[in-house]
């Protein structure tokens, strides 16, 4: 019997009758939802979590590894349960992660990261860059800095700018990059400063030098929010690409996530062996 059509003594039962008491469970574990950048929507949160649960939980983890549970993640990160469930989904339909229901949330083995072959890849830009736009779609500043995140940064650093970006190339979205950038006590960064280069608030205003990053490139298909806002279908392939912006000591000053439509921008390079 459907229960959108309740009949006999079921369809008399007073709502809530039958369930348990006690006070409502809790759907959030802040009041500070770090993914929330201002468009509310569940599905733009979930794609920045599963980010940062590949980043800094999946990173660490052995093949086999029992995963946190989806209120763990939800607590470590400042979201929703529902939307580390839809984030924590994604990863398993990447089948980065398996579950299996009883035993809860595992992780898979890590990709490899080696050399294909003995040529030293350069990055190649001909013809000169796409006339391009930076265009802010959501910013949020936060104290509430989660301790995998914490770790890398310096001791100092109180809060943490979030903002994400579409890049335009001649009018067209091509990129979708989030950031995270901690800040320290005397660190200036206002939401005006999101959208204009970043890098050289981080070198002439802060005071970061000599920089110098990890990156890494894998391929990875549009989910619903990254469909929507680069133009794209679901499921077409991009590029994700992670970055890690460090200062000479180790500490890192940056960190952001892109995915990049291939139709509309590429990344070229010019292998060679001179200089291996």
């Amino acid at each position: 019997m459907s229960p959108e059509n309740p009949t006999g003594q079921d369809a008399r039962t007073p709502p809530g009758a039958g369930r348990p008491t006690g006070p409502p469970r809790r759907r959030s574990f802040t009041e500070d939802k770090i993914l929330d950048l201002g468009q509310h929507r569940r599905q733009d949160e979930a794609r920045r979590l599963r980010d940062l649960v590949s980043a800094f939980v999946l990173s660490g983890a052995t093949d086999g590894e029992r995963l946190p549970s989806d209120e763990e993640i939800a607590r470590e990160f400042s979201c929703t349960r529902n939307t580390a469930r839809i984030a924590m989904q994604m990863l398993v339909q990447e089948n980065t992660i398996g579950r299996t229901a009883g035993q809860g949330t595992y992780a898979n083995p890590r990709p490899l990261t080696w050399r294909t072959d003995r040529l030293l890849d350069q990055l190649k830009i001909d013809p000169p860059p796409l006339e391009h736009d930076y265009v802010l779609i959501g910013w949020r500043e936060t104290t509430a800095v989660p301790s995998p995140m914490a770790a890398l940064f310096d001791e100092t650093v109180d809060r943490m700018a979030v903002f994400e970006r579409v890049i335009l190339y001649k009018g067209r979205p091509g990129s979708l990059r989030t950031y995270y950038l901690p800040l320290r006590p005397g660190d200036e960064f206002g939401q005006a400063d999101a959208n204009d280069d970043v890098f050289e608030i981080i070198e002439s205003r802060f005071g970061h030098e000599r920089l110098t990053a990890d990156r890494q490139i894998s391929a990875i298909s549009a989910d619903l929010s990254a469909a929507e806002l680069l133009a794209t279908e679901v499921g077409t392939p991009l590029l994700f690409i992670e970055t890690t912006v460090r200062e000479p000591g180790g500490t890192v000053v940056m960190i952001y996530h892109g995915r990049q439509r291939s139709d509309q921008v590429r990344i070229a390079l010019e292998p060679s062996r001179g200089d291996l």
